[in-house]
């Protein structure tokens, strides 16, 4: 059934991320900038990643219909349903606990790919903590559970997505592909 609404979503996420990188191109293009065609691949997965998080944390089951829902959940008590388990028992909030982490870790692979100012973990840290605090503050407000277990499982993800960036760098920093994917190419280019 899961399977079943990504594959639904995905045409979706992916015009809607080619809409928005479609700007960005043109701006590129306009300015006499050529990128690389991985460069472009890098930012345009970028955009379907944050498309993505958005749909599954926003969109998935619809909006309803009236705004502000009035049903709200807020949970403020870290890892409360290791204690008092919620309906779904532990095994199945444990799944959805890591669930919550993967869908952040192409974030942060890609956030710092993407933009140099992104390269330092601060920054890059606090900006998915931002994200995610704006997700969650818009998921209470819709109808659905704003959750500090989310929120830390969602920033775990993009800190796990950062060190595999890190970690990808260290390995393939001498790579003319992967200082074409990451920008670095450019960035050498403007700096002689």
């Amino acid at each position: 059934m899961f399977l079943g609404y990504l594959i639904y979503a995905f045409p979706v996420v992916a015009a809607v991320s080619l809409i928005c990188y479609l700007p960005v191109l043109l701006y590129g293009r306009k300015q006499g900038r050529k990128r690389p065609l991985i460069r472009h691949l890098t930012i345009y997965t970028l955009c379907g990643v944050i498309w993505s998080i958005v749909y599954l944390t926003i969109f998935w089951g619809g909006i309803p219909e009236h705004f502000p829902a009035e049903y709200r959940f807020l949970n403020l008590k870290p890892f409360v349903w290791i204690a008092e388990p919620y309906e779904m028992g532990v095994s199945k909030m444990a799944g959805q606990l890591l669930m919550n982490i993967m869908m952040f870790v192409p974030l942060g692979m890609f956030l710092p790919a993407v933009f140099s100012i992104l390269r330092r973990w601060r920054r890059t840290v606090c900006l998915i903590g931002l994200f995610v605090l704006c997700i969650e503050t818009m998921q209470y407000f819709i109808g659905r559970s704003a959750d500090i277990d989310d929120f830390i499982m969602n920033t775990v993800g993009g800190w796990i997505g950062y060190g595999l960036y890190c970690l990808l760098d260290h390995c393939f920093r001498g790579r003319s592909w992967w200082k074409n994917a990451s920008g670095t190419a450019q960035e050498e280019k403007t700096l002689v």
